[in-house]
């Protein structure tokens, strides 16, 4: 680093390193002020890496300093004056540090030091020119500690961290933002910062010339955008806020930088918007992320105009030999898209840690096994540091999106919730002195966490509780408003003076009413076992029998773990409907040693007719024509992709518009999530991605009224699309009817009210053959017709799944306001599996997991007399809008499945076709097949886990949910062979074993499974 210096001062001797206002220096000038302080150092007998406090602000005096320092080889630790003496003097006195170079106005905030004043250097009778060639003035390795930086201190006092020169040289040589000579790059950060090391060092190893900022010129925007105009900046990394700040008054300050870099916090992608689309945009504009202990800047993104219109703003892609992982509970890498995780950094920019903090070391630098990513059979121990904070991987190739913190962000109705931003808006009312906010589980009903804030009064004043509320709720969405407000005479502190949370929630938990502990003897193993099934998915301790199960968060994926790991420990069998009906770990395990099977009774029959008459009050509106446009929901699913890929790739579709609608959150725009499916499946092309400016983008959610859209932007699709595609469904073969109520039922009930109101339009609404449930099975039902009542087959619905069931009300809702005179036509798909041609299919579904957990036990079930209709999604897809396209097809039904009953692949072919494919599975009786499955090692990674209510619940005379689909009828598809006509490129495609190897081949390759 120091010779790298010296080397910029022999090459380009007259090249100013320094502009700050008056003062100017070349980088022989430069070197030649700083050598004498250095001299000075060596005279007092500074120790290699021996910390020297730098306590001046931004500016030449800053610069000279640190490079003394460097020269002398000792340790830079520059804070900045602004620091209070107390903080000021613990900072210095924990690093032992014996010299300080400051001005003569500052010395004496440190005379308890050796001050050196950092005026030396501009002795007027050391002369530049009388020296020749410039060498380092000792042999220091690439390890040398160069600069010691403190954190902020936001969870306790401040803590050292130690760079390397290594790190300053691979942030100066990797950077994207090429900084080079000619470059003048503006000085503004907190000299304590490690955004300074980007201002001076990336600068001055580079070969450019820093050019400080005034403090002056920075509080006034429009100052600051001459200033960087007039003294002709050309790169700049400033903090997050400030550039927001710049940007809302004046928007083209940069349009003179060709690098602007924003870092430090979360982007504004409004902000950022801002900049690109004003008159003067800077020629690069980049948002970065790092922590001071892996040296500044970790990632990097260019942001272009369209990400910031979309947000949020990615934080890109590792900067040059940066090593990143996100790390799961279990410290594993997570590698899928969008799975949250802990940022994780190592590489060369990676702090050797924290100065006498050895607890800290080890807490958050770790050492971990990581497959090499070229020998995927070969480990490499990797040092990594724990960022604290959360993200996930988006796109290819994969970038970082960062989430929040980990310590204060919680799940809450569905939000992510940051408890700190609920708190200080709590702090703004005059009311309050002090406030904490706490994310807590209570009550027994799903839905029942809940948001405390506990507040203690100004001045003792009295406190209402619910002004409180009022004062949130008028700054707040309603996610973020606090359930219940305490009120206290004072917050528990911890010993580092911060709020004891701990305290806060065993003090809430003591306040609930005691519950009795009385437990039954015959249920206590039970009891212990079910216990630590839940801790152990939840990570949690100390689990009361009384706790609500379903009020702890689970996931339908943990639910589905839960029972299964039940059934493999525990020894017994329940069904989502028995824990939603038994919620508390103790009523649970006294279902279980209830001899009582399951009985659905005739008032779930009447439930399920009585909820098709929900969309009768829909009065239909007339005046109906066609003009090219549609509405799509499911554009994120598996068949709405494929829907919408065909409209913008067919030559004879490029003047359809697509209203898409699609439901964003703070992670992903409704855009990204449309984009992420398209790239899922392999869809996504430089080609899509110029059709998509055909696509209409709706950020709302079927489930609510006027699909959560504004009224004018309601009215306007009520009264834009002529046809209406609703593709969008929820399919969770282990949850019940009420958890696909909202979704599949309600969700269909307002996509109807879309397509009756306002202009006349035709619905296209895509069910299931899942609505004739298990008729076969239960009724003995040999046929079903595709325009046929499904009201006779309602006596078998109980016995199949809750999508099965809501489907079947969902159908017969929409078939009920077709009667009343909507233009309706419906399409049944059999089993949608991957394309014929690309292999492209969705690896989540049954078909997939159970082909991936089979093929990894070795084993598959026997499942006799079972056929489950799979069809391939471009004969789906492809079908459905040949039908659409001739309004002669309107008010029927359509069953797209095989239409030679020769054709079908029953379970026991599918076993043949995946060892002809290539892949060794025996099959063995189902029984047989299950024990296997949940005595395997495996069993809780298996890619089969999240199916086991369906795989292990009995449901009729000891079949399982899966093994009631035999005897199934034959799906009569009259309609469609009509319909589809002789169109030579719609042809029903048979499973073979190159498909069914081309389907495992891609799941592979995209990385969903590894086989």
């Amino acid at each position: 680093m120091e010779q790298l210096l010296c080397n910029r001062a022999n090459e380009a001797s007259g090249s100013l390193a320094v502009v700050d206002g008056e003062h100017r220096f070349t980088y022989r000038d430069l070197l030649a002020k700083a050598d004498i302080l250095a001299a000075d150092l060596l005279e007092k007998g500074l120790g290699t890496e021996e910390p020297v406090g730098i306590v001046v602000g931004p500016g030449w005096q800053q610069i000279i300093a640190q490079v003394a320092v460097l020269r002398a080889g000792g340790t830079s630790v520059p804070i900045d004056p602004s620091a209070p003496d107390i903080q000021l003097h613990a900072m210095l006195g924990n690093l032992s540090t014996r010299f300080v170079m400051t001005t003569n106005n500052l010395s004496g905030r440190v005379s308890q030091f050796d001050v050196l004043p950092i005026e030396t250097g501009l002795n007027p009778e050391y002369q530049t020119e009388k020296y020749g060639e410039i060498n380092a003035m000792s042999g220091k390795s690439e390890g040398h500690r160069s600069h010691i930086l403190h954190t902020s201190g936001s969870t306790g006092k401040p803590k050292a961290v130690q760079i390397s020169s290594k790190a300053v040289l691979h942030l100066a040589a990797s950077l994207p933002v090429d900084i080079g000579e000619g470059d003048k790059v503006g000085q503004l950060n907190n000299p304590g910062f490690d955004l300074s090391l980007f201002e001076v060092w990336v600068t001055l190893l580079s070969g450019g010339t820093v050019v400080h900022i005034p403090k002056s010129i920075i509080k006034d925007p429009v100052s600051f955008a001459a200033f960087l105009k007039d003294a002709g900046v050309t790169a700049l990394i400033l903090p997050s806020t400030l550039f927001t700040a710049v940007s809302t008054s004046t928007p083209s300050a940069f349009q003179s930088v060709r690098h602007v870099v924003s870092a430090g916090e979360s982007p504004s992608p409004q902000a950022m918007q801002k900049v690109l689309s004003s008159d003067g945009p800077p020629e690069n504009l980049w948002n970065g992320y790092g922590p001071t202990e892996t040296t500044c800047l970790s990632t990097l993104q260019r942001v272009t105009l369209e990400e910031a219109e979309c947000g949020p703003i990615s934080a890109g892609i590792p900067v040059g030999d940066t090593v990143l992982h996100l790390l799961d509970e279990a410290q594993k890498p997570i590698v899928d898209d969008e799975i949250p995780g802990e940022i994780c950094i190592g590489g060369p920019g990676l702090s050797t840690g924290y100065l006498n903090y050895t607890e800290s070391n080890a807490e958050k630098f770790i050492r971990i096994e990581i497959a090499d990513s070229q020998d995927p059979g070969r480990v490499n121990i990797t040092r990594l540091y724990r960022t604290g904070d959360i993200g996930m991987w988006k796109g290819l190739p994969k970038r970082l999106q960062y989430i929040g913190r980990v310590d204060l962000q919680v799940k809450h109705q569905g939000f992510r919730v940051e408890l700190e931003a609920i708190e200080q808006t709590i702090a703004a009312n005059h009311s309050v002195r002090a406030v904490a906010c706490l994310h807590q589980k209570a009550g027994d009903g799903p839905g029942s966490d809940c948001l405390i804030a506990v507040v203690a009064p100004a001045n003792d004043m009295p406190l209402n509780p619910q002004k409180i509320i009022e004062w949130t709720q008028n700054r707040h969405p309603y996610y973020m408003v606090p359930n219940e407000v305490r009120v206290v005479s004072e917050i528990p502190l911890n010993s580092r003076g911060k709020v004891d949370r701990d305290a806060l929630y065993k003090e809430i938990k003591e306040s609930r009413p005691l519950k009795s502990t009385q437990n039954n003897a015959k249920d206590e193993s039970s009891l212990e076992k079910i216990t630590k099934i839940l801790e152990g998915i939840l990570g949690l301790s100390n689990l009361g029998p009384d706790d609500n199960i379903i009020s702890l968060g689970l996931s339908s994926l943990q639910v589905a773990r839960f029972l299964g790991l039940i059934k493999q420990k525990v020894g017994k069998l329940i069904s989502i409907k028995d824990l939603y009906i038994n919620p508390s770990i103790r009523s649970l395990v006294h279902h279980l040693h209830q001899a009582d099977e399951t009985n659905y009774g005739p008032s779930e029959v009447l439930q399920f007719e009585a909820d098709t008459h929900l969309a009768d009050d829909i009065e239909l509106i007339p005046d109906w024509t066609s003009e090219g446009r549609v509405f799509l929901t499911g554009a994120t699913g598996f068949i709405g992709v494929n829907l919408l890929y065909r409209w913008l790739s067919r030559p004879s579709m490029k003047e359809i518009e697509i209203a898409c609608l699609a439901r964003g959150n703070e992670n992903y725009s409704p855009m990204d999530r449309i984009k992420n499916a398209l790239k899922k499946y392999d869809l996504w092309s430089e080609d899509i991605s110029q059709e998509m400016k055909r696509v209409i983008v709706l950020n709302g959610d079927m489930t609510q009224e006027r699909l959560g859209l504004p009224l004018s932007d309601y009215q306007w699709l009520i009264n834009w699309a002529p046809a209406v595609f609703h593709a969008a469904a929820k399919v969770n073969w282990c949850d019940s009817y009420n958890g696909h109520f909202a979704q599949n039922v309600q969700g269909t009930k307002n996509v109807l009210r879309v397509a009756a109101e306002g202009r006349r339009k035709t619905m296209h609404y895509i069910s299931s053959i899942d609505v004739w449930a298990v008729t076969g099975l239960i009724l003995g039902t040999d046929v079903v017709s595709e325009d046929g009542p499904l009201k006779v087959h309602l006596a078998s619905l109980p016995f199949d799944t809750g999508y099965a069931q809501s489907q079947w009300v969902a159908d017969e809702m929409v078939q009920r306001v077709r009667d009343k005179g909507l233009p309706v036509t419906i399409y049944r798909p059999g089993f949608v599996v991957g394309d014929s041609k690309t292999g492209a299919g969705n690896p989540d579904d049954f078909f997939g997991r159970l082909i991936a957990g089979c093929i990894k036990l070795g084993y598959w079930p026997h499942m006799p007399h079972q056929n489950q209709e799979y069809v391939t999604v471009d004969y789906v897809c492809d079908s459905i809008l040949r039908i659409a396209s001739d309004n002669r097809n309107i008010g029927h039904a359509y069953t797209l499945s095989s239409p030679n009953p020769g054709q079908i692949t029953n379970m026991e072919r599918l076993c043949v076709l995946i060892n002809q494919a290539g892949f060794s599975v025996q099959e063995i009786p189902y029984a047989e097949w299950l024990e296997k499955l949940q005595a395997w090692d495996g069993f809780e990674s298996s890619p089969c886990l999240p199916l086991m209510p369906l795989l292990a619940e009995p449901i009729i005379r000891g079949d399982t949910r899966l093994q009631t689909s035999k005897y199934s009828p034959r799906y009569d598809c009259a309609n469609t062979l009509k319909a589809i006509g002789a169109c030579d490129d719609i042809r029903f495609v048979q499973l073979t074993p190159d498909l069914v190897k081309k389907f495992i081949d891609f799941w592979a390759r995209k990385g969903f499974y590894n086989f």
